[in-house]
């Protein structure tokens, strides 16, 4: 999970493209569920940071925090604020906001702008405020800042700030290549090869038997609050509706009649033609293969012969034969018969000598016998209408502060009340509760909602099936009671403290390495339950090599110092890994094959440009001057997992 959140603020120039944003503009409006009323500088006097001439509140950091995790859930549902807390969300979000506030002071200072009309166009040109026509709506741009609270100066100093960086520092991160010289080090790092030993000190074999007692366990648990804590769970109220809970109007005999008389075309009389056709140059050209062909010699045969082919066209009518041609050939071409052929004639690309392929007559056909065609046909496009105005009411019902039991009475809905769920839709309160599998669109959008009482639908069935939902109530992410968790808390106290005794054996075993002893001596003098010495290693470049994770203790080898040792905890209370490196070897940088430093040049560019970017960044700041209230921070820190009163 930790991973997943670090994730969302880090790619090798997606950073650096955000730094005004906690998320960037165009995904946070795709979502639509940017929510907080950030103003700029301080709330009640309170800033957190000074970026030279520009404050930055509590109150835009809060909600800066708050916006990135509602963003953060969209891909975790059941994600506590206090985990992304303490994964480190709120420093991420003030970093971003110190270095858009630095670097946009920073590029001013250097000549760079932006311009209002820029600005303009970047908010035209977004998505989420395209009208049905597919352009810039005003309203829709006025309605979505109203529904995300979301000012316009806010909008649009954020849309400077990236503009800004895509000015200065776009160009620098896509560097197209790197000198082979610097790549010399980089290919003999991936080329190094390295051997070691390692032993694993299980927790299992230490843990103790014994019960601690009631006051030892809820001291554990509340050390561990987050481990054992149950995530949000929400209660939803919703009703579905269909097509067949539409009313749709009846089809009439003079809607028919009237369809059939203003397509009297399409129900008249009718005949397609396909040709098969070469295009020549010039005329003389074009004769001499018409002659071959009424010679006796195929189409395609003498197409070929002029380094030409024949193609062949669709069934197409006089009228869209007349498009690609002229009338007048139009007219030749659809008196000729089956297999005669026709011209040259000269078109927009030249001169066509065609062959009739096919010929196909379709007769006219009365009123009587399209009205069954025409009947259909009606009937369906009114019942999509019948839908889409039936989901519009709903939807401006919804959006005028309708709460779902009103619409539910309203269209006479049945309207369903859900225990308190998980993401999963699983009920921990109703173990035998399923909701049913249609449902995990609406249960899924219900823990992206914000708040509760909201109305909303959710598609069911694309075009056929949806659902007018609120979220009625949220159980807020907490731990269960203590009587119901003891047992699973014994057990994972008896771990823990097992751990502790691996994580003592695992330093003696250190220490015994560093006066001198070697890995084997040291695990046997340690003492029983505890594995053999193995040999462990390889070459730098294998690590993750096809996508693989790289095993924690590979990833601890290739960064220590050669002939040290180091212990390694193993997450869950399992145990404790000890590592000693006994052998490095690294290829000569200026040995190494020409081809294969180029290979490995190509992928360097992107982290070369990363690391300028990162630089620019350091240099912005230190150049505008940034000074942090780290007590403040910490105070948010604290309101923001629930151990704080709200920092004014």
């Amino acid at each position: 999970m930790i991973t997943a959140i670090r994730a969302m603020f880090s790619s090798t120039i997606g950073k650096f493209l955000a730094l005004a944003f906690v998320v960037l503009v165009g995904v946070a409006f795709a979502l639509s569920d940017v929510t907080g009323n950030s103003t700029f500088g301080g709330i009640g006097g309170a800033n957190v940071a000074k970026v030279g001439g520009e404050n930055i509140g509590v109150g835009e950091l809060r909600d800066r925090v708050r916006q990135a995790y509602n963003q953060a859930r969209q891909d975790q549902p059941g994600l506590t604020m206090a985990a992304f807390v303490e994964s480190g969300g709120i420093d991420q979000v003030l970093d971003q906001l110190v270095e858009g506030a630095a670097f946009d002071q920073f590029a001013t200072e250097m000549g760079f702008g932006v311009s209002k009309r820029l600005i303009d166009g970047r908010i035209a040109d977004l998505p989420a405020f395209a009208g049905v026509s597919g352009k810039f709506d005003q309203t829709v741009f006025e309605n979505f800042l109203r529904q995300n609270g979301i000012s316009e100066a806010q909008l649009r100093r954020d849309l400077r700030q990236q503009l800004l960086v895509e000015q200065l520092a776009a160009p620098i991160a896509q560097m197209p290549r790197i000198a082979l010289g610097m790549a010399q080090p980089y290919a003999a790092l991936l080329l190094e090869q390295r051997r070691g030993q390692a032993t694993f000190i299980p927790a299992s074999p230490f843990a103790p038997t014994a019960d601690p007692g009631d006051a030892a366990l809820q001291t554990f648990l509340s050390q561990n609050k987050a481990k054992f804590t149950v995530p949000e769970r929400r209660v939803i109220q919703y009703a579905l509706f269909d097509r067949n809970a539409v009313p749709v109007p009846a089809v009439t005999d003079a809607e028919i009649a009237k369809i059939y008389k203003d397509n009297a075309a399409q129900y008249g009389a009718s005949e397609t033609r396909r040709f098969a056709q070469v295009i020549l140059p010039d005329q003389a050209a074009a004769n001499a293969l018409a002659a071959k062909v009424r010679g006796g010699t195929s189409l395609s045969a003498a197409a070929q012969a002029a380094g030409l082919s024949a193609s062949t066209t669709g069934d197409l009518t006089e009228s869209a034969y007349a498009a690609t041609t002229s009338a007048a050939a139009a007219k030749t071409a659809f008196a000729a018969r089956r297999g005669d052929l026709v011209g040259p004639t000269q078109t927009g690309l030249g001169w066509t000598v065609a062959r009739v392929e096919e010929v196909t007559a379709k007769p006219a056909r009365t009123l009587a016998q399209a009205s069954e065609e025409i009947r259909a046909e009606l009937a369906k496009n009114k019942a999509n209408e019948a839908i889409v105005d039936y989901y519009n009411a709903i939807q401006d019902a919804v959006n005028g502060g309708a709460s779902v039991e009103e619409v539910a009475a309203d269209r006479k809905l049945q309207l369903v009340e859900t225990p308190a769920l998980l993401p999963s839709g699983r009920a921990p309160e109703q173990p035998a509760f399923a909701p049913a599998p249609e449902l995990a669109p609406l249960v899924a959008q219900a823990f992206q909602a914000a708040g509760e009482g909201e109305g909303h639908i959710a598609t069911i069935v694309e075009n056929e099936k949806f659902a007018v939902y609120a979220v009625k109530s949220i159980v807020a992410a907490a731990p269960p009671p203590f009587a119901q968790v003891r047992a699973d808390l014994l057990s994972e106290w008896r771990f823990a403290e097992g751990q502790k005794v691996a994580r003592d054996k695992a330093r003696a075993i250190v220490k015994a390495v560093e006066g001198g002893k070697s890995l084997n001596e040291a695990v046997a003098a340690a003492g029983p339950n505890i594995g053999s010495v193995q040999a462990i290693g390889g070459r730098r470049a294998e690590l993750g090599a096809d996508g693989k994770p790289v095993p924690p203790e590979l990833a601890l080898l290739f960064s220590m110092a050669k002939n040290s040792v180091k212990t390694l905890e193993i997450p869950g209370n399992r145990g404790w890994m000890v590592i000693a490196l006994n052998d490095v070897q690294r290829p000569d940088p200026k040995a190494i094959e020409p081809q294969r430093v180029a290979a490995i040049a190509q992928p360097l560019a992107p982290a070369f440009g990363n690391e300028l970017i990162e630089q620019l960044a350091a240099e912005a700041k230190r150049r505008v001057g940034v000074t942090i209230n780290k007590d403040l921070v910490a105070q948010l820190r604290a309101e923001l997992t629930g151990n704080a009163p709200v920092v004014e």
